[in-house]
């Protein structure tokens, strides 16, 4: 009686969780295509700055905006490279090493994307595999799972829990045989609109530092 009262009370209590899931997955899901939905109508600016060591190699400021089809277009207002040797063959060298930067970066971007799970199925299971923490005093849920999109990666998630907005995410994992250390802060507007507003990515073994800032957000 008492092995079948053991497993009458597990199976209450795996009920109950997974109904505390599906609940919060449904809100998280909701907040977020409702902030999506909104961001339709915006544009913004965005200034992204890539340094290696302590030199910017590149600044570049763009104005963003969705077209009709639901794609980012972007127009760049102001881009600021690095000042690069007069010798030619240094120069050449110079300029490759920056090509090949840029294309690592673009790349690593797309990566980083996956981390912030836009599919209501990633959400599902990355939050039902995850270690969870409530954070009285900031009113935060604290997720954090490994092994989410590559071996021995790591994602840390902050959710608010009054809208169930993220609030941030730091991810450290593996790009092109790279650690990657990667940080996420998220700003929500009032009317709901919940976007990154400052990320930043190193790259220890290549000294690299991608900073990206959104601002302005303004109705078209």
């Amino acid at each position: 009686m008492l092995f079948c009262g053991m497993q009458s009370w597990q199976s209450i209590s795996a009920q109950n969780k997974e109904a505390e899931v599906s609940q919060l997955v449904n809100r998280i899901i909701g907040e977020r295509k409702s902030s999506n939905d909104l961001l339709l109508r915006y544009c913004w600016t965005s200034r992204t700055e890539i340094l290696k060591s302590k030199e910017v190699l590149n600044i570049m400021i763009e104005k963003n905006q969705y077209s009709p089809d639901g794609k980012v277009i972007k127009k760049v207002l102001n881009e600021q490279g690095a000042k690069m040797p007069k010798a030619f063959i240094i120069h050449k060298i110079a300029e490759e090493e920056k090509e090949n930067i840029e294309k690592f970066l673009f790349g690593l971007r797309d990566y980083l994307k996956k981390y912030t799970l836009p599919d209501a199925n990633q959400v599902k299971q990355f939050i039902e595999s995850a270690s969870w923490q409530v954070i009285d005093s900031t009113h935060e849920f604290i997720f954090t799972g490994r092994n989410v999109e590559g071996k021995g990666d790591e994602l840390t998630w902050w959710v608010e829990d009054l809208f169930c907005s993220t609030v941030k995410i730091e991810v450290q994992t593996v790009f092109q045989k790279e650690i990657v250390y990667f940080t996420g802060t998220f700003t929500r507007l009032k009317n709901g609109l919940n976007y990154m507003a400052y990320a930043e990515a190193y790259i220890p073994a290549k000294k690299i530092t991608l900073q990206l800032h959104n601002y302005d957000y303004t109705v078209e």
